[in-house]
């Protein structure tokens, strides 16, 4: 057996990401001995990813309003210190400049891998030891701290433990839900982790015969024919169903109904001439066909043609008046439902909602209510912010405030 052991008065941290590091980096700072242990080659492969390479850090304004499952005074505790936006500041005393575009915070440089070069320096200035390659799979209390061990072998010893093993999206840059089985092993409860920001199953033929079309839509999401979030934004069509930023900013109420209560009761209301109102819509429709125009033309103009060619189909064809016949075809084309039938996986979701109660950690230190000395941060809560930057804004946060209140626990 390798063993490898952290100081007995240090810090180790399970996961070394966008929670993960910061944590490290917080912990060294305030003297303690900080050693991250990364289940992958290098830590931060899923930073690179984020933000679609380009790492969308943070949002300006940062909200704790805009956060759900977790205690409101727990968001508010972890970002509202030390004043401002903390994800900022601290990034900026690593000397990243930014900037704003539509409230998304970006490296000025719109590379994630400047964010990570960063972090990585300031870890390894600060002395804080990376082992990688190190799944753990053991974690117990022992004399005051912890003893801890990998998948091949190696030990380790520590006064305080911070948690930031992540979700469970995208498990090859990471994230495989295996920090929920270390945090029940104290007896924590874990909220089922469904997936988020995820795209749709629906099986219909328009999803099939418009696959790889995009427009701008409104999408709202229903659970039990009740309206539970609704978005703005691009809707792409698929093989499978629907995808796009609007549909993934309406998907988790969706996912928690299907994937975690059982329900199958989920679907769509698809917008698809957001920018007319309904009476707006019906009047053109109107003053086109009083002019002359096919029915089969009525939506030229208005949508892409692959869909305005299939818009007629929306409503049974009949001798009712012109103007019922317009009104009917508005009244589709404004509210096109769409039984939603289940959602994609792990590896085509950008957060998962659920994970460890966070109402079992202390606002203030972010530590377990179940076991001294062990603290959670990041994505293994259950924290869940919208797109946007607010899911990396929790984590950096997060693990700052665990690793500054882990050193302390460490008697550093």
């Amino acid at each position: 057996m390798r063993k490898a052991a952290a100081a007995r008065d240090g810090v180790v941290v399970i996961g070394g990401g966008a929670a993960g590091l910061p944590a490290a980096i917080a912990a060294a700072r305030a003297g303690a001995a900080a050693v991250i242990l990364e289940r992958l080659p290098r830590p931060g492969k899923k930073i690179l990813a984020t933000g679609g390479g380009r790492c969308n850090l943070s949002h300006e304004p940062l909200a704790a309003s805009a956060f759900a499952s977790a205690p409101p005074t727990l968001i508010e505790s972890v970002l509202g210190r030390p004043g401002g936006n903390a994800t900022l500041d601290f990034f900026r005393g690593l000397g990243l400049a930014t900037s704003v575009e539509d409230g998304r915070v970006y490296p000025v440089t719109r590379q994630a891998a400047t964010v990570l070069k960063l972090l990585e320096r300031e870890a390894r200035e600060r002395g804080v030891a990376v082992e990688t390659g190190c799944e753990v799979t053991d974690l117990k209390p022992r004399g005051g701290g912890f003893t801890l061990a990998a998948a091949d072998g190696r030990t380790f010893a520590a006064r305080a433990v911070i948690l930031a093993a992540g979700g469970k999206c995208y498990p090859a840059l990471g994230s495989n839900g295996s920090g929920y089985d270390l945090a029940r092993g104290f007896g924590h409860r874990i909220v089922p982790p469904v997936p988020s920001a995820v795209p749709l199953v629906v099986k219909d033929k328009l999803c099939h015969l418009l696959q790889g079309l995009k427009l701008a839509a409104r999408v709202s999401a229903l659970v039990g024919g009740r309206v539970v979030a609704q978005a703005e934004g691009d809707l792409l069509f698929a093989a499978y169903g629907l995808s796009g930023t609007a549909v993934l900013d309406v998907s988790e109420p969706l996912s928690i109904a299907l994937n975690r209560e059982g329900r199958g009761d989920a679907a769509v209301a698809v917008d698809l001439v957001p920018f007319l109102s309904l009476e707006d819509l019906a009047k053109e429709f109107r003053g086109r066909l009083d002019a002359g125009w096919l029915e089969s033309d009525l939506a030229s103009g208005l949508l892409p043609e692959k869909l305005a060619a299939l818009a007629p189909s929306f409503v049974p064809t009949s001798s009712a008046s012109l103007e019922a016949r317009a009104g009917a075809l508005a009244a589709a084309l404004k509210d096109k439902r769409l039984a939603v039938l289940g959602t994609r996986g792990w590896n085509e979701a950008e957060f998962t909602s659920g994970g460890v109660d966070a109402g079992e950690v202390d606002p203030a230190t972010l530590e377990s209510r179940k076991q001294p000395g062990l603290f959670l941060a990041g994505e293994v809560l259950d924290v869940q912010g919208p797109r946007g930057g607010y899911n990396l804004a929790w984590a950096w946060t997060s693990g700052l405030v665990a690793g500054a209140a882990a050193a302390r626990a460490a008697g550093a």
